[in-house]
């Protein structure tokens, strides 16, 4: 853990993790998301909730509701670390204050796929942040796709948004709106670190089964 991050006291931890599913998951999803983070030595905190209109009703929810920590880390049920070293390259990003690290995207059905923005499928800001911009709605609009609406709102306050871009794609799908990383897709693996298989809140979760066996079997 890198030093500059001091030790809290017991009530107020230094981050963390939520991730989000419904009935629609395969019911081996959760389990093994929270498997892979345990082989990393770190816990998530699984959120069931079947009444949620959309993924931005949890995303507003937690964001407003998770105060007993520095740093708020979001993933999908379907994304997980793939390096050990995940957690000190996101904690070293966060230094920089005022800032949201995460997973670069695109909306391509949105303004003639003309946006980049910090995907709410793997994002970390600071809770204090997020009350300092007043909880940015992360709810979709017709303009603006889910948790969009996070990374422009901390563009018009001066912030920091420090994308994790695509190193491994294993199925190119999606165009990515900036000039040297330009697309992403199924199975897309962020910064050597992070992977998202994409579409498992669909119930369509084999890649991402597969993925996590093979991260399971590494010694």
């Amino acid at each position: 853990m890198n030093m500059l991050f001091k030790r809290k006291p017991h009530e107020q931890s230094l981050f963390k993790i939520f991730s989000y599913y419904n009935k629609n998951v395969n019911p081996q999803v959760p389990l093994y998301q929270k498997a892979v983070f345990k082989k990393f030595g770190v816990s998530i905190n699984h959120i069931r909730n079947d009444k949620y209109k959309e993924h931005g009703d949890f995303l507003n929810d937690i964001c407003k509701s998770v105060t007993d920590t520095d740093y708020l880390i979001i993933f999908d049920i379907d994304c997980i670390p793939v390096s050990k070293q995940w957690l000190q390259l996101l904690l070293t990003d966060l230094l920089q204050p005022y800032t949201i690290v995460g997973a670069a995207q695109t909306a391509n059905h949105l303004r003639d796929a003309k946006n980049l923005y910090v995907s709410p499928f793997f994002f970390a800001i600071s809770t204090a942040y997020l009350k300092e911009l007043n909880y940015p709605d992360m709810k979709m609009t017709d303009d603006m796709d889910g948790g969009q609406n996070l990374t422009e709102q901390i563009l018009k306050a001066g912030g920091n948004v420090k994308y994790w871009w695509p190193t491994h794609i294993e199925e190119e799908k999606w165009y990515l709106h900036h000039p040297e990383h330009t697309v992403f897709g199924l199975g897309t693996t962020y910064n050597d670190a992070i992977y998202h298989a994409f579409y498992s809140r669909d119930n369509l979760s084999e890649r991402f089964i597969a993925k996590c066996k093979s991260i399971l079997e590494c010694r």
